[in-house]
């Protein structure tokens, strides 16, 4: 750690002009010359065999350009590490909402009437709904040909088989033992509901296709790069002759590290050779995009009477849905599961289910919400019944540098007690009691940060100032300027001297995309990297012109200045322009990394959906609720963050992440929950489905621990998933305190509330 110039300085978000001036580009924005618009034709049944598609009545309206289905589309498969999903249903539709056809006309109100004129016979099939019901073995397959599918991930006894698409173990220590060394074993179940990232822009799509043949894709996404894979792969269609262009996102959350819009528009612009324009309308958003795995999670664990947490058994159900977009949450789940405490001893299994449900997948937390809300409520319950602080407790267990995880992963870089006593100190923890049905609740958390493969390069200009390039999108959380401010400080230049170019594939080098908590860790990594290669060829150029050696140079307001007598400098305009064309020419720096590059302890883990992450992050919160137990309503008044993310980079960017991150965590405690019976969303709309509002947030107060990992960019670590985890737990936590009430399920609702009162006798 040293003193920058830059880093964790307040620095403004390069797009925040645009986007207040309305200025900023979105892919609904985009309109093209001959444009034609795109509608599909959506499965009204969960599950179906196809008998018969007739487009005759489509094609011969007025106005139609093309109509597509299955049989006009190769039959190619896709998915993140399950390759299960075609751009339309083929053979049978597995969710009420999935795409049967699409058509491409001169405008929307020809496109909806030409889908209307689709006829398609349905053949019904018995359909499965609940995850636990889908294990049974006389549930209905969901996909038959499941184990011939392919996968990125190693296979488990289970995986593959049935309706479990995806399964991970995991093993460490004596379990059995560890139980029958333990004073006392809870047992408990909990459930999660499915939640709409509720990102205000919803997936669109602009594909056109250009004089050279190439397909240009206009979209919103947090992964254009892959994307650009996923479409080469579903349409045969070269990547050099794919070009992803994404433009600003309306929010992402997870929710756009989908390919959903894309292939569709793609392949009705390859077959007219129009501009083709495809956006989901709000509705579609709620139930033919991906939400948030809901599921079961049961809980046992084993601890002595002074609160040392010995045993714990966790099984993770989380249903899926109709595809499998994201195994990997699943994995994170499992990886979340214990907390970031100290267990000896620890089984864990996880599943991906199948059910005739709309699509579960990436959604900020990514998997984690769902087990630390059981890990966290359960540890309040072991505290309540050993007449234990429950920070106490926490404190008592919590993980500490060169603990292991257990997976077997040695930890480096964790500070999760640091943030537990600060947390504790800003709240007054041990004082007075806040007054009738009003308390506190807490909740740690951990999560995977960082990893995956991503590059950078960073280009010197003329003048001095520098161009980064890098595949890494920007969703709205600030990366570019996070981006500026790393290479500005590698290269002593300020943030305004450097542009940032992002994600288009044309451009760009290449990022897997953004999530996990990668985005500022990894790709920041590899800017930085990138940055001190150009760093370094600047510097050997200047060191040969002053006639000093290379180590005595350094930059700093955009000169090369010799350390020991700093009137000895260049101006880097001078070693740049005039002095490139006879000493080596243009300064290009680059850098490529993938940060997964040791893998989990086989003896331990079987079924890792991905390698080793790169760090994790660790955080405490604590909510302030007030309860009514007339009414059952909860009002949480003020939420404190305390994080353990490294060094901050941008402090605004930071305070925006921890506050987004706490919007979403309040509406997956109290209000969001998408409810589905026999396979129809029945509230598919914000109005039914309400995310928290401005009047629903509470106070916030936050703070970080000093610290510094060894992998980050300056010692950054992530903020945006571990911000979302503990917000449900904590809530419903301090719940309990105020009022006696415990609900083991989300989200926390007065009727709920209300039960658990009757239920034990308030």
């Amino acid at each position: 750690m040293g003193a920058y110039t830059v880093i964790g300085k307040k620095t403004p978000k390069s797009d925040a002009i645009a986007k207040v001036t309305g200025e900023a580009r979105y892919a609904t924005d985009v309109y093209l010359r001959n444009m034609l618009w795109a509608r599909v034709l959506r499965s009204p049944l969960a599950h179906a065999r196809i008998v018969r598609i007739d487009t005759a009545k489509a094609r011969a309206l007025k106005g139609v350009h093309a109509v597509l289905t299955a049989a006009d589309v190769p039959d190619a498969r896709y998915g993140a590490l399950v390759l299960d999903m075609g751009i339309f249903a083929r053979g049978k539709v597995r969710y009420i909402g999935e795409a049967v056809a699409a058509v491409a006309a001169a405008d929307e109100e020809t496109a909806a009437r030409a889908a209307e004129l689709i006829e398609v016979e349905y053949d019904p099939l018995p359909a499965v709904f609940d995850p636990l019901e889908a294990l049974a073995p006389d549930a209905p397959i969901v996909h038959e040909g499941l184990a011939g599918y392919t996968t990125l991930f190693e296979r488990t006894a289970r995986a593959m088989r049935g309706n479990v698409n995806y399964q991970a173990e995991i093993l460490s220590g004596d379990v059995e033992a560890g139980f029958a060394a333990s004073d006392v074993v809870f047992e408990d179940t909990y459930q999660v509901q499915k939640q709409h990232p509720s990102y205000m822009e919803p997936n669109s799509t602009v594909a056109d296709v250009d004089a050279e043949g190439r397909l240009i894709i206009y979209n919103t996404t947090q992964r254009p790069h892959i994307n650009q894979a996923i479409l080469s792969s579903l349409l045969g269609v070269p990547i050099a002759k794919i070009r992803v262009v994404p433009c600003h996102v309306g929010g992402g959350f997870g929710g756009k590290n989908r390919t959903l819009t894309e292939p569709t528009a793609a392949a009705l612009a390859l077959k007219t050779r129009r501009p083709v324009r495809l956006t989901f309308s709000h509705e579609e958003e709620f139930t033919s995009a991906t939400t948030r795995h809901g599921g079961v999670i049961k809980l046992k664990t084993g601890v002595r009477q002074d609160g040392t947490l010995v045993a714990s058994q966790v099984s993770l159900y989380y249903d899926c849905g109709a595809y499998a977009p994201t195994p990997n949450a699943v994995w994170i789940g499992a990886i979340s599961a214990t907390g970031p405490y100290r267990i000896p001893h620890v089984q864990v299994e996880a599943f991906s289910i199948y059910t005739n449900k709309m699509m579960s997948g990436a959604f900020r937390g990514y998997g984690a919400p769902q087990s630390t809300f059981a890990r966290e409520s359960q540890m309040d319950r072991i505290a309540r019944e050993l007449g234990l602080d429950p920070i106490e407790l926490r404190l008592k267990n919590c993980l500490v540098e060169g603990d292991r995880l257990h997976t077997g992963q040695p930890l480096h870089s964790v500070q999760i007690r640091e943030t537990l006593l600060k947390a504790r100190e800003m709240v007054g923890w041990k004082g007075p009691r806040l007054g009738p049905n009003r308390a506190l609740g807490v909740a740690c958390g951990i999560f995977a940060c960082g990893g995956f493969a991503t590059s950078s390069i960073v280009k010197m200009n003329l003048d001095g100032t520098a161009t980064v390039a890098t595949g890494a999108m920007d969703m709205g959380q600030g990366l570019r300027t996070v981006m500026r401010q790393i290479a500005a400080e590698v290269l002593g230049l300020a943030p305004d001297d450097v542009t940032a170019v992002i994600g288009d594939t044309d451009l760009t080098p290449f990022d897997v995309g953004i999530f996990g908590d990668r985005g500022t860790h990894t790709a920041g990594q590899a800017v930085k990297l990138a940055a001190e290669d150009a760093r370094d060829q600047i510097v050997a150029s200047a060191a040969a012109s002053l006639g000093v050696a290379a180590d005595r140079l350094v930059l700093r307001d955009k000169k090369v200045v010799d350390q020991t007598s700093p009137d000895r400098f260049l101006y880097l305009r001078d070693v740049l322009g005039g002095g490139q064309y006879k000493k080596g020419g243009p300064v290009i720096g680059k850098a490529s990394i993938n940060l997964t590059e040791q893998a989990f302890d086989p003896e331990i883990v079987r079924g890792a959906a991905t390698k080793m992450f790169s760090t994790y992050t660790f955080a405490t919160h604590v909510a302030e609720v007030e309860v009514d137990p007339l009414t059952g309503v909860a009002k949480v008044d003020k939420i404190t963050a305390v994080h353990d993310c490294g060094t901050v980079i941008n402090p605004d960017g930071l305070r925006g992440q921890i506050i987004g991150g706490m919007a979403t965590g309040l509406g997956y405690a109290l209000y969001e929950d998408v409810i589905i019976e026999n396979g129809q969303v029945q509230n598919p709309s914000f109005l039914e489905c309400r995310p928290p509002t401005a009047v629903d947030m509470p106070a916030i107060e936050f703070a970080t621990v000093e610290g510094f990992d060894e992998k980050g960019p300056f010692g950054a670590k992530g903020v945006g998933n571990v911000s979302v985890i503990n917000i449900a737990p904590a809530i419903a936590n301090a719940v309990e305190h105020a009022v006696g009430a415990r609900v083991t399920s989300l989200p926390v609702t007065p009727l709920k509330v209300l039960r658990a009162l009757g239920a034990e006798g308030g």
